[in-house]
C-alpha cells in the first residue's frame, strides 16, 4: 500500500467513526456550548463588558473544547489493538498519525468554527471580529491537536492519562492563545491582525513539521 492511500485510509477510518459515534464530536461542542453561554449569567448583560471578555471566553472555550478529544488519539487504538497494526505498517507512523490529526482537526474543528461566530454575537462583537474569531480557532484546533498528540503518545493507556496530556498540553497552547485571541482583540480595536495571524500560523507551522515526528517516537517507546 501506497503512503497516499494509507494516509487516506487512516483518514477515512477517523471520518466512519464520527459518522458512528456522533459524541466524538458532539461533546466538544456541547462544552463549548455551555461554557460560552455561562459567562454572561456570570457578569451580566452590559454590551460594553461583554464585548470586552467575548474574546477570551469564546477562544478558551475552543481550546478546552478540543482538550477532551486528546485521549481519542490513541488510547481507544491501543485497547482494540488498531495501534499495534498502525506500528507495524510499512509505511513512515509520523504520516499515518499527522493523517490522523488532519481528519480530526475537520471533525471536530469544523462545528467550533461554526459555533464561534454564532456565539460572538452573543457578546455583542461585530461581524468582522466574530470572523477573525472563526479564523482563529481554525488555525488553533490543528496546533492543539499536533502538540497534542506528543503527550498522548507518551501517556497512552496510562492510568491518569487524560488528566496528565491536559497538564502538558495547556502550557503548549499559551502562544496559539495568545496569537489567536490578540488577532480578534486587533479587528475589535480597529487595528491590523496581520502580525498576531503571521504568528499564529507559524506556530501551527513548527508544530506541523515537529509534532508527527516527535509523537511516532513517542508512540514507540511508550508501547515498547
Amino acid at each position: 500500500m501506497s503512503l497516499r492511500l494509507a494516509s487516506t485510509a487512516v483518514a477515512r477510518r477517523e471520518f466512519q467513526l464520527f459518522a458512528r459515534r456522533k459524541s466524538d464530536w458532539a461533546n466538544p461542542l456541547m462544552f463549548f456550548v455551555i461554557v460560552c453561554s455561562l459567562f454572561p449569567f456570570a457578569v451580566g448583560s452590559e454590551s460594553e463588558r461583554l464585548r470586552l471578555i467575548g474574546v477570551g471566553v469564546i477562544f478558551v472555550g475552543a481550546l478546552l473544547a478540543t482538550l477532551l478529544t486528546l485521549p481519542r488519539l490513541f488510547d481507544e487504538d491501543a485497547r482494540d489493538g488498531s495501534l499495534d497494526l498502525l506500528l507495524s505498517s510499512n509505511e513512515p507512523l509520523a504520516m499515518l498519525i499527522l493523517a490522523r490529526v488532519a481528519a480530526l482537526s475537520f471533525g471536530i474543528g469544523a462545528p467550533l468554527i461554526l459555533a464561534a461566530p454564532l456565539f460572538s454575537f452573543l457578546y455583542a462583537l461585530p461581524a468582522d471580529v466574530a470572523l477573525m474569531l472563526a479564523l482563529g480557532v481554525a488555525i488553533a484546533v490543528p496546533t492543539l491537536l499536533l502538540v497534542g498528540a506528543i503527550a498522548a503518545a507518551l501517556l497512552v493507556s496510562a492510568r491518569g492519562g487524560a488528566i496528565l496530556t491536559a497538564v502538558l498540553v495547556l502550557p503548549l497552547t499559551i502562544p496559539t492563545l495568545i496569537f489567536g485571541a490578540g488577532a480578534a482583540l486587533k479587528v475589535l480595536f480597529g487595528e491590523s491582525p496581520v502580525a498576531e495571524l503571521s504568528l499564529q500560523a507559524a506556530y501551527l507551522l513548527f508544530a506541523l513539521a515537529l509534532s508527527p515526528l516527535a509523537a511516532s517516537a513517542a508512540l514507540k517507546i511508550s508501547t515498547d
